[in-house]
């Protein structure tokens, strides 16, 4: 469980403060002489600087949902909300969400420099240290570089803040964006420079970055450095770029700290629990949510669950007895994703199958949901005979399966009214898996009871981390850029995507692998069926050039069956799809901030 780097009671400028782990405290950074005179004011400074990814801004929500999360795969579902949403692509410069993510990043910046700056000033006894000043000033300045790299993925050509503000000087406010390829290039600069400082160790991952995050970050950046979007970096080829990327995903393969967990679903049961793997640690860096808002002493910004998420809403207000606590559901799994799943990169031998193979399937786009069927009747054949029988699903009580003309796409079916006559015979049950595909909730994040702590309260803030960098995202990258690099795939980048799909229980054409180009579609293919949901794949369409394509594609791609969706929920998504142009690639900045820094200009088509 959550209780490393316990901090206890601090008295800060008058203030007790509690705090029951490294990151579970609203952190603020005290940058006045003589503050950090000690390991415990180190810690709790630090934890200032992770602050910001903890933020609702970032990966409790505004970031990791609304911006980063819609994607070919992912689509927002509330066919009611008519707001102007990053994640309906009809967002502009003054849209909320967009300036408070573009200020929490900056905060984070603020924060770093200010730390460094401060703890660099201080004098301490080594001997009173457990851990060495260089791997606190280390951690601070990879944050500061991964906020940078956030900024510059996302907006394009930003601001490069290196140095702590001293407010309200002008010098310090009015500052031109720098281009897009030196901010990346110099985050990879600056990571590289402190990557052998940081903790060798996975004992506090993935709290707390350590040397593998940062090789596994830099393999990230490098990729994206190379992408179709970023101009040229001094210096550097494209093709030199891979190398990097490569060369820094294999250093975590080979440090054999980190395995993928022998099941898939154990992953995000891990994060849904609070709990740590401390066996694979396959989740090697998250964004920690560590209360429910139940009071005050029990807080969290994370609303992961909650916004995405099986849907489970009810009048009911027991919660004790709901078999999922309260979501909203407001994400889907595309169609697109069903077919990645359903009948993508199958062996000969597995393509005609009727049956699910990929277990990720199972759990990212179950067959259920808890949106209850109370009282509803259902009318079937047996035999000559028509038989009906009565759900009465209590909502958020029992598992509603997707249903369509009385099939099933689940098995198991609660909350049969066995009392009316000629009642539901299970044996007659109907099952197809393929039920009402294109509009099932994103599960990967559910809220199940038997997962997540029992809540009083309805709880709209969960304590469910959301991974920042896995393992397999690690193999993914590795195979990827040996693969551009080298012209075709190595047997360690082939043996990565075998790995990754025995995981899933699935096969590998190995004729798949025989060249740069059809390794390329399975690699890319395998990153969308791993990582869905995780904010991932927009920067990889982006990357790779074919961002306005892909969800131009996906808005149309809509099966023709009634049995496969609802229409007004897919005819909402495609309009959102149909959003899409080319001056998504980049994010606007912020009305706001070009009201203040006169020296930013506002990106090109918005």
């Amino acid at each position: 469980m959550k209780n490393i780097y316990k901090l206890g009671t601090l008295a800060l400028l008058g203030t007790v403060l509690t705090a029951c782990t490294f990151l579970d405290t609203e952190p603020q950074i005290i940058p006045s002489d003589g503050y950090y005179t000690n390991e415990t004011r180190l810690k709790y400074g630090l934890a200032g600087v992770y602050g910001a990814l903890n933020s609702e801004e970032l990966y409790g929500s505004y970031y990791s949902l609304q911006i980063a999360n819609p994607d070919d795969l992912c689509y927002f579902n509330n066919y009611n909300n008519g707001e102007t949403r990053p994640d309906r692509y009809n967002h502009s410069a003054g849209t909320a969400v967009i300036y408070e993510t573009w200020l929490k990043l900056y905060e984070g910046i603020k924060n770093a420099n200010e730390y460094m700056d401060e703890v660099g000033k201080s004098e301490f006894d080594p001997e009173e240290l457990t851990t060495d000043i260089k791997t606190y000033l280390a951690e601070a300045r990879f944050l500061r570089a991964f906020y940078h790299f956030l900024l510059a993925q996302a907006w394009g050509d930003v601001p490069l803040r290196d140095a702590a503000a001293t407010s309200p000087n002008p010098v310090n406010v009015q500052i031109a964006a720098t281009p897009q390829e030196k901010v990346l290039k110099w985050c990879v600069d600056e990571i590289e420079a402190i990557v052998y400082d940081l903790d060798e160790s996975v004992e506090h991952t993935p709290s707390r970055v350590n040397r593998t995050v940062a090789e596994g970050i830099l393999a990230r950046i490098y990729l994206f450095m190379a992408g179709e979007t970023v101009d040229e970096v001094e210096g550097l080829t494209k093709q030199e770029m891979y190398g990097k990327a490569a060369y820094w995903a294999n250093e975590v393969i080979a440090s054999q700290k980190h395995h993928l967990n022998e099941s898939y679903d154990q992953v995000f049961i891990n994060m849904i629990k609070d709990q740590y793997d401390t066996e694979f640690h396959e989740s090697m860096w998250e964004a920690e949510f560590l209360g429910d808002r139940t009071s005050s002493t029990n807080w969290t910004n994370g609303r992961i669950g909650d916004l995405i998420g099986l849907k489970s809403q009810s009048g009911t207000t027991n919660y004790s007895e709901w078999a999922c606590n309260y979501s909203y559901g407001y994400y889907n799994g595309s169609y697109t994703l069903w077919q990645l799943y359903w009948s993508e990169d199958r062996t000969s031998d597995e393509a005609s199958s009727t049956e699910v193979i990929d277990k990720r399937l199972l759990w990212n786009l179950p067959g259920y949901n808890y949106r209850g069927l109370n009282n509803q009747q259902i009318s079937y054949k047996r035999g000559n005979e028509t038989v009906t029988a009565v759900l009465k699903q209590d909502q958020s009580m029992h598992k509603t399966p997707w249903l369509y003309k009385n099939n099933f796409a689940m098995p198991e079916i609660e909350g049969l009214d066995m009392s009316v006559e000629n009642a539901f015979d299970p044996a007659d049950l109907v099952y197809d898996p393929t039920i009402m595909c294109a509009v099932r909730n994103a599960g990967k994040w559910r809220r199940e009871t038997v997962y997540e702590n029992q809540m009083s309260a309805k709880s709209l803030y969960t304590t469910i981390n959301f991974p920042i960098l896995r393992y397999s995202d690690v193999l993914l990258m590795y195979a990827e850029a040996v693969n551009e690099y080298a012209g075709a795939p190595d047997e360690q980048a082939k043996e990565a995507i075998r790995e990754i799909r025995r995981r899933a229980g699935i096969s590998t054409d190995e004729s798949q692998m025989g060249n740069q180009q059809s390794f390329r579609q399975l690699v890319r293919n395998e990153r969308a069926r791993e990582l869905a949901f995780e904010g991932l794949r927009k920067w990889d369409l982006i990357r790779w050039g074919i961002f306005v394509e892909r969800m131009h594609m996906a808005g149309t791609n809509v099966p023709t069956e009634s049995m496969y969706l609802n229409k007004t929920i897919t005819d909402y998504a495609a309009g959102n799809y149909a959003n899409v142009s080319e001056r998504h690639i980049y994010l606007p900045i912020p009305t706001k901030e070009l009201a203040v820094n006169h020296a930013l200009q506002q990106n090109p088509l918005w």
